[in-house]
């Protein structure tokens, strides 16, 4: 019989920290259920949290608006500060905390908030939505509440940077947009960078299309005097917040505020750079039809990449109510679940790569700037005044500028041009996942694609499992139809470039039970080249999807540990494919042949206890593709042509590797492809460290909080308990970690799979996850990292779901009561 303890609502600063933060904290059996009772008179009915010995919080109540209630308050329990700053960054209130250095990423996030009849916004998402979101906002301020009444601490980020948490509205979950997942615009920038600066035929090497394709420069349209930093402002709209000491110390006047607004925006170049690689930044899925399982059930399989980031983008969470039974991970900041289960239907998703976003310019009115020609009308432009509260000084007041087709984002007075973004997420029921309300109550393919029909930001690939053994794969978005142009270059804002309307769902991709037994996605081009209108031409290249598609084309017994193994696949079919093309007769010096041989016996796997895979790593990033790119184009274009990796587009070079031993048409002929080889092989071995370091040792998870800059060095492990967290895999194996070597200068890891997630279709128990690398926000619970090293080593945990598991594994519980 486990001990229990009852704990009154003065105490409740208890339920925050069953132990003091230690790396390796394990909840065991043994661990007796921490009871705390409170009051919340918002309540039609008793709810209760329990919390499972991995921290997985399971909410119990008989309304879905008391579940969302008890979720609102439960993920501001856990996450408080990430879900406040979210909010802060989303509405411009970032200077209200830290200081006049945020101003202009406050004036920016502003400019893209959603200014549409917030009323009808409210019904966008499904006819839950409205009870959901205000229920669910409702209880993150009973929990702000409590902390104002004395009766729990604050979390320690607002004590050790002196500022509290603001409570929220419904409506704010509707307006912030920034934080979804843009995507094209920063492309279609460079690209006309590239034009001004080179030439068009240069921009090949830089990104290949799919469908194949040439872009086209609308009619009169150049780009000689484009800014560069036209995207400074979008840019600051759409990134992370950034902590310096310098900018907090900007609040306090040790710095002069205009030296902590420079600290800020050095940043934004290096954003851009990230920003601009986002389209390779994707998801893995699949479902498998009982026919090819080795249980007889369907299996489904979802783990969606995000930037590595503390606390963990995702919060995992079991919501029941009278009318729902769902359980899976959401986003922190909105209520419901987005990749799950709820007893008869399994879903996830993957990153669908539409093109959504467009930079229009327009010839300013030089007598007066506030007028734009549009329609061969000089028309005014709409103008919000807004002030911006600021710590330590008097609020600035801003104006925000808007044209015919979204927000002003620069005002080049000298060349009298105004540039604009349109963006689809900016339009009505846009708001990042929030549709997910809706399907995950769906209880059977027919309910579930209705519901997909809401769903329209991130544009995703959607996939689907059920008790009867339907698999499907259905994608769905916000896609517009551009009828005189690709959408791949800025275009003048005149009218003549125009967004017709938004392509229908039933022209995107699908797929119900097919022959084959499987279906999945991994953010490929899986659109077809006869489609008379175009979706995007930006897609990840396909080593993901032709890896699983291998995996599951190969099975016949496929079971759950298979679904977790392929989770951890790290074979790299870019190292296969390079290596197999290149003759070793063709490399002549003996010590580069003696290399080559190595490698070509080396299997491919980017483990992370692997030498090779760090030697191949290091020589096709660093030494190989740079030097292809260089005989190409000149080392100034180098910068327009970077990815997070490397240089230059790794299918194409890959492609012209290939080419150079058997094709005389190629662009490098064979005597230049092998003495590059050659080359970069002994510069590459040159280095010992490239030869004797294991994959791991370089390849390692940066995982750090946001405030960690501001930290005094005796807070320093305490809000970064990790140490050299090893990763295996790459940008291109299933495992996907991201290194981005031309942003930070080495191998560690910036983005990848922090949640994973395998169902058991039916046999719901069965089902496994991993969140790292916690469940907790909270550097003080036992739940902060304790999922670091399981993660690391590409492990998972249980996802109870049957009522008898979850009361057998729970370790705290919290019991909500109206009176």
């Amino acid at each position: 019989m486990k001990r229990q303890i009852i704990i009154g609502t003065t105490m409740l600063m208890g339920l925050l920290p069953l132990t003091s933060n230690a790396n390796n904290t394990v909840i065991t059996e043994q661990t007796p259920i921490e009871t705390t009772v409170l009051t919340a008179k918002q309540l039609s009915a008793p709810a209760k949290i329990q919390i499972d010995k991995f921290g997985i919080a399971h909410i119990t109540a008989r309304s879905d608006s008391d579940v969302y209630f008890a979720q609102g308050f439960n993920i501001a329990r856990e996450r408080l500060w990430q879900i406040d700053l979210w909010r802060r960054k989303g509405l411009g209130l970032l200077s209200q905390a830290f200081g006049p250095a945020f101003i202009e990423q406050d004036k920016a996030s502003r400019l893209f908030l959603f200014r549409g009849n917030i009323a009808h916004e409210r019904w966008q998402y499904g006819f839950n939505a409205p009870t959901a979101i205000d229920s669910f906002v409702a209880g993150i301020n009973y929990y702000i509440e409590q902390i104002q009444a004395g009766n729990v601490p604050l979390p320690p980020e607002f004590t050790l940077l002196q500022y509290q948490p603001l409570t929220w509205h419904a409506d704010d979950i509707l307006k912030i947009r920034s934080h979804g997942l843009s995507r094209n615009v920063n492309s279609e920038v460079t690209r006309a960078k590239i034009i001004r600066d080179f030439n068009l035929e240069l921009d090949a090497l830089r990104i290949k299309l799919e469908p194949e394709h040439s872009p086209k420069i609308p009619k009169g349209t150049e780009y000689n005097k484009l800014p560069n930093d036209v995207l400074k402002l979008y840019t600051l709209a759409t990134s992370g917040v950034r902590f310096s000491a310098q900018q907090i110390q900007a609040t306090s006047k040790l710095l002069p505020a205009e030296t902590a607004v420079k600290s800020l925006l050095q940043h934004v170049e290096d954003e851009a750079l990230a920003a601009s690689a986002q389209r390779q930044l994707g998801s893995n899925n699949w479902a498998i039809s009982p026919s090819k399982t080795s249980t007889g059930r369907a299996i489904l399989a979802s783990d969606p990449h995000r930037v590595n980031s503390i606390p963990s983008g995702r919060y995992a969470v079991h919501l029941k109510s009278d009318t729902m039974n769902v359980i899976g991970a959401g986003e922190p900041y909105i209520p419901g679940v987005s990749l799950g289960h709820n007893g008869n239907i399994a879903f996830g998703f993957t990153v669908f790569s539409a093109d959504q976003e467009d930079l229009y310019f327009y010839d300013m009115n030089p007598d007066d700037t506030n007028t734009y020609q549009y329609l061969h009308y000089w028309q005014p432009l709409d103008t919000i005044t807004e002030s911006i509260p600021v710590k330590g000084q008097e609020d600035t007041i801003v104006t925000l500028e808007f044209t015919q087709h979204g927000p002003v984002i620069y005002k080049d007075k000298v060349n009298n041009t105004i540039y604009t973004i349109r963006a689809a997420w900016l339009e009505p029921g846009m708001a990042p996942y929030l549709a997910s309300l809706d399907y995950q109550k769906a209880t059977n393919w027919l309910q579930y694609r209705h519901a997909l029909s809401a769903f329209k930001n991130p544009s995703e690939n959607h996939v689907f499992a059920d008790i009867k053994g339907n698999i499907a794969l259905k994608t769905a978005g916000y896609v517009p139809y551009r009828y005189n142009w690709d959408g791949l270059l800025p275009v003048p804002g005149n009218g003549k470039y125009e967004w017709a309307w938004r392509i229908p769902i039933d022209f995107l991709p699908y797929q119900f039970n097919p022959q084959k037994g499987w279906v999945a996605s991994a953010n490929e081009m899986n659109v077809s080249p006869s489609l008379p209108f175009h979706i995007g031409y930006e897609w990840a290249a396909d080593y993901r999807f032709k890896r699983i598609a291998q995996v599951l084309e190969g099975s016949s017994n496929h079971s759950v540990a298979d679904s977790l193994a392929l989770q951890a696949d790290t074979l790299s079919l870019p190292a296969k494919g390079l290596l197999d093309a290149i003759p070793l007769a063709s490399i002549e010096h003996p010590i580069a042949q003696q290399l080559l041989i190595n490698m070509q016996l080396w299997d491919k796997h980017l483990r992370s206890s692997s030498t090779q895979a760090h030697f191949f790593s290091s020589w096709w990033h660093r030494y190989l593709r740079p030097s292809i790119l260089s005989l190409l184009a000149p080392s100034d274009a180098f910068p327009y042509l970077a990815d997070l990796s490397s240089f230059g587009d790794q299918t194409l070079l890959l492609d012209m590797v290939k080419a150079s031993f058997t094709d005389t048409d190629s662009p490098l002929s064979h005597d230049q492809m092998a003495n590059l080889i050659s080359n970069t092989l002994l510069a590459c071995a040159s280095d010992p460290a490239n030869l004797t370091s294991q994959w791991g040792d370089k390849h390692t998870a940066r995982l750090v909080h946001p405030i960690t800059p501001l930290l005094p060095e005796a807070y320093q492990n305490h809000f970064n308990p990790w140490q050299n967290l090893k990763r295996g895999g790459s940008m291109d194996t299933v495992n996907a970690n991201w290194h981005a070597y031309n942003l930070t200068g080495d191998f560690s890891t910036v983005a990848g799979t922090t949640w994973r997630m395998v169902i058991d279709v039916g046999q719901w128990d069965n089902s496994r996850v991993m969140n790292a690398p916690g469940q907790s926000g909270n550097p003080d619970s036992p739940f902060y990292q304790n999922l670091a090293n399981e993660w690391s080593n590409d492990e998972s945990i249980p996802l109870f779901y049957s009522e008898g598991l979850v009361n057998e594994n729970t370790v705290q519980e919290i019991q909500l009561s109206p009176n």
